[in-house]
Order: structure tokens, then sequence, then C-alpha cells
């Protein structure tokens, strides 16, 4: 088959995008495909026409790819593609709609206030009411952790607000949680539910800096945690993906409080880090899937999701 691998883009998340694209483009080789590897930007619609691809793999992170623009674009030009459609991208891309979603569908998600920006000291003040500190700040549709800040008093709220919605229109502010963090993934068109992850840091919060310098994360599959923790955790991700109409692949990232043994929420990432070292692949080796073959479970669901007339 002949595969477009869409990656790059122009996302903050770029360079991130471009080494999950090369180990998607080398799995893809040594499976026996024809591949192009297709650098997102303006010019895409121009780069497919002129690849013509059986089908493209989605492998950006971030505004731009991962947020249904360029799915849609694949729906237009009726071009199969993996991974979920334009209404979940553009859903999960959004961490405060992403929570509402959920929240309505009676999953756990942590306490928060929203900030826009022209935001007021009415606001703020808002916010040491109903959360208190500290609190985790964070714009509403980065990834990777670009621009989450944790804020531990009043003083220090304006200067962190201000750069958050430096980056977004709105900013989430969400009730620190003290506690361990783990991630799901989860796979395929009958959805599996891979065993879940649990993060180490070695210094502070799983920052940008924590996810890609080596050496600042640990990571244990399968967690070792209480058998109805870990059911909880895997029933918690799977309500999440379909809620939100995931499709193919996604990884649930969940805090489990401390003091008070409860699993939240606290993001659904559609197109996560795919290299050998990535969080889903690593999940999916512990039940002896190779990356290949993780890669070839989402070719083998790529297709059209919206019914187009004509």
């Amino acid at each position: 088959m002949r595969v477009a691998v869409l990656m790059g883009g122009m996302s903050a998340e770029r360079e991130v995008s471009l080494e999950t694209g090369g180990a998607i483009a080398a799995a893809l080789r040594e499976l026996g495909h024809e591949v192009v590897e297709v650098d997102v930007d303006p010019h895409l619609a121009r780069k497919l026409e002129a690849a013509a691809p059986q089908a493209a793999f989605m492998a950006l992170h971030g505004r731009g790819g991962e947020d249904g623009t360029v799915q849609g674009t694949l729906e237009v030009m009726r071009i199969p593609y993996t991974g979920c459609g334009v209404l979940a991208s553009a859903m999960t891309i959004d961490k405060i709609i992403t929570k509402d979603i959920i929240a309505f569908h009676g999953l756990p998600v942590i306490e928060d206030d929203v900030i826009e920006r022209g935001y007021t000291q009415a606001d703020v003040d808002t916010i040491s009411e109903e959360l208190g500190y500290p609190v985790m700040v964070k714009p509403a549709s980065e990834g990777s952790s670009i621009g989450v800040v944790r804020v531990d008093s009043a003083a220090d709220m304006a200067a962190t607000l201000e750069a958050a919605l430096e980056l977004d229109e709105r900013a989430l502010v969400e009730r620190f949680v003290d506690g361990r963090l783990f991630t799901v993934g989860v796979l395929g068109t009958r959805p599996l539910v891979l065993p879940v992850l649990e993060i180490k840091t070695t210094d502070g919060f799983y920052d940008y800096d924590a996810k890609y310098r080596p050496g600042r994360s640990e990571y244990e599959v399968p967690a070792k945690l209480d058998p109805e923790l870990t059911v909880e955790a895997s029933r918690l991700a799977l309500e999440s993906f379909k809620c939100l109409r995931c499709e193919g692949i996604s990884r649930v990232d969940l805090m489990l409080e401390e003091s008070t043994n409860k699993l939240y929420i606290l993001e659904v990432n559609t197109i996560p880090g795919m290299t050998a070292t990535s969080l889903v692949p690593k999940a999916a080796g512990a039940i002896g899937m190779t990356f290949n073959q993780v890669v070839a479970m989402l070719l083998d669901g790529a297709r059209l999701k919206i019914d187009l007339p004509g």
C-alpha cells in the first residue's frame, strides 16, 4: 500500500512529531509498504495530490494536525486516514472542552476555573476562593505539557496567566493534586485497553523536559496498583475514549490523589507519541505487541469517518 505519513507541521510540537513520523515511516517500510513522508504545511493538499496515497498515517502532534484541521482536509480529498476523526480531534485538543464532556458523562475530573484573555482581578480572586493554592495552569490547547506551570501563591498568578494566554485564548487552572501519574493507551477499531503505565519523574512534575530529556522520568508497566484501581483506571480510559468518539488510538492520562485514593482524568491524547520508546508502544510491549504490530493495527483501521454526498 502507498501510505503518506503526515508529520512535522507548524505547532510547538513539530520536533516531537518529526520523531514520531520517522519511526512510523521506518516501521511501515519494514512491513512492506511504499511510504511518502509529508511535512505538513499550507501546501498540504498539493503535496497529497502529488503523492496520491491510498491512506494517510497521522503522526502530527498539537494544533494544525491533532485538532481536526488536517483530518478535515483528508475527508474532503477522500483519503482514508488513521486515528480519530474531525469531531474527536477537535474536542480533545481543548483540555477544557474535553473535561466538560467527560464530566457530563459522570467521569471524575479535577476542580478547575477557566481564565480567558481580558480577565479581571476578580477572576484571579475567584481562583483563590474556589481552588486555593497550589494550582496548575495549562494553556487550553497545547500538548507535551508546553506552558504548564505550577503556581504556589496568588502573587505569581498574574505573570503565569499572561504567559499561558500568549499561547492560547483560554487557560485552565486546576487544583493541584498530589499523587501518582498514570496513563492508559487504547488501540484498535474494537478498542483494546492496554496495561496501565505509571510515570515517575525524578524531579518536579511531568513537564516537557521530563517527557523528552533522558533520565528525567521512569516508567513502570504494568503499574504496581491495587487490582480494583487497575480495573477502574482501565474503565475510565475506555469510557473517555468512547464518550469523546475516539477511534484507532488514544492515550488517557490520569492522576491518583494520594490523600483520597481517587482517580481523576487529566486529558486525552488522540495522536500520542509513537516511537519505540513512547508510552503507548511501551504499554503494548507489555502484552507482547511489537512496535511494528501497533503500527500495522493502526493502518488496518484507516478509513474515512464522514459520508459526503456525491
